[in-house]
């Protein structure tokens, strides 16, 4: 297929121009200079989550109450993977993007082996798990979850960012219920009416646009096809694509129609064609145009910027230790920031990493 792996747009090589260009990451960004944050400052609780470069580990930070998620990233398996630019684009992000549905870096710092980003804990877990226990929801609940996600990828693209991995897994919900994006690794920055394409193949392939399979070059619409393919499940309770091998999946995402004849109304048999389109000049991939698109009547855009709208669903915990809605096959394993140090990029430093939100010092 036209896809076979899923490479860093930029080689490690590429970082040092990335730094010159990029005055976040030309210095130490921290608002306060005398912060000088560790691992040392953070109880590690309970762990989140892992994935192929590191994990994410519940912490509290001592002296204080206040929990938040800590990623823990190796330097050597970074490297080792070509993922030195993707981190920092990553680290750059959460800190210039500042939207009500996109999880905030609170702090970031590192050590000679590891990075460190500090984020807002959000204890309802994320969306995939609460869609694998309802098997699936209803259209109201999945608008819900939609228009949220919608105004995320707007606040994104509005910056020359394409977000790329629009799954459940990087939807996180609030205990108010609201939804934030997470997870920027694959994120790229950077897109203009000048520079309106990339070429990497990188994504989740059950989520992948057809013009990434098909390695001939992707822009902003990629999200607006993800948008689509998250919808459909959210709606029906399976991807609309999946099969059991990638080149299956890849085959029915360039050949076949998507079947909707259960659970799904006529506005929204309507918007997820138009969403998923083949042809990315065909695609429904303008915000204005979708948020008056009769699948979204009634809705006050406004209200819900704000924040201002009752949530369908808001999750339960007895307290902030709570794990009910995280996977438990995670929750189950030690949470001490373990990863080996196996492998040290010695005096390897990441300039710019070091990061304190400037609105919150806790």
């Amino acid at each position: 297929m036209g896809c076979p792996c899923f490479k860093s747009e930029e080689s490690s090589e590429q970082v040092s121009l990335i730094q010159k260009e990029s005055p976040s990451l030309s210095r130490e960004s921290t608002s306060v200079s005398d912060l000088k944050l560790s691992p040392d400052d953070f109880q590690m609780v309970k762990m989140l989550g892992k994935g192929s470069f590191g994990k994410v580990i519940l912490v509290l930070k001592k002296g204080t109450e206040k929990y938040y998620a800590m990623k823990v990233l190796k330097k050597s398996v970074i490297k080792e993977k070509d993922q030195i630019s993707h981190t920092l684009n990553e680290r750059m992000i959460l800190e210039d993007v500042r939207c009500p549905f996109i999880v905030p870096l609170r702090f970031s710092f590192q050590t000679d082996e590891k990075l460190y980003m500090v984020m807002e804990y959000m204890s309802g877990g994320e969306l995939f798990f609460h869609l694998k226990k309802s098997g699936r929801f209803t259209e109201a609940r999945a608008r819900f979850y939609a228009a949220e996600i919608i105004l995320a990828l707007e606040c994104l693209h509005s910056k020359g960012i394409v977000y790329r991995d629009l799954k459940p897994e990087n939807v996180l919900l609030g205990l108010d219920g609201h939804i934030k994006l997470t997870d920027f690794g694959l994120s790229k920055m950077g897109l203009s009416l000048e520079n309106p394409k990339t070429y990497t193949c990188c994504g989740t392939p059950e989520y992948l646009a057809p013009e990434i399979i098909k390695n001939e070059g992707h822009g902003q619409a990629v999200d607006f096809w993800g948008l689509g393919v998250l919808l459909y499940e959210m709606i029906s309770g399976t991807a609309p694509f999946w099969a059991k091998t990638r080149d299956e999946m890849y085959h029915n995402v360039l050949h076949n129609e998507v079947d909707m004849k259960l659970y799904f109304s006529k506005a929204a048999k309507d918007l997820l064609s138009k969403l998923l389109q083949v042809d990315p000049n065909k695609r429904l991939a303008n915000f204005k145009e979708i948020k008056e698109h009769a699948f979204f009547k009634g809705i006050d855009w406004d209200a819900y910027m704000r924040k201002s709208v009752n949530a369908p669903f808001k999750p339960r915990i007895a307290n902030s230790v709570d794990l009910r809605n995280f996977d438990a096959q995670f929750t189950n394993e030690p949470a001490g920031d373990s990863l080996e140090t196996k492998g040290v990029i010695e005096g390897h430093k990441f300039p710019g990493f070091t990061y304190t939100d400037p609105n919150y010092l806790a």
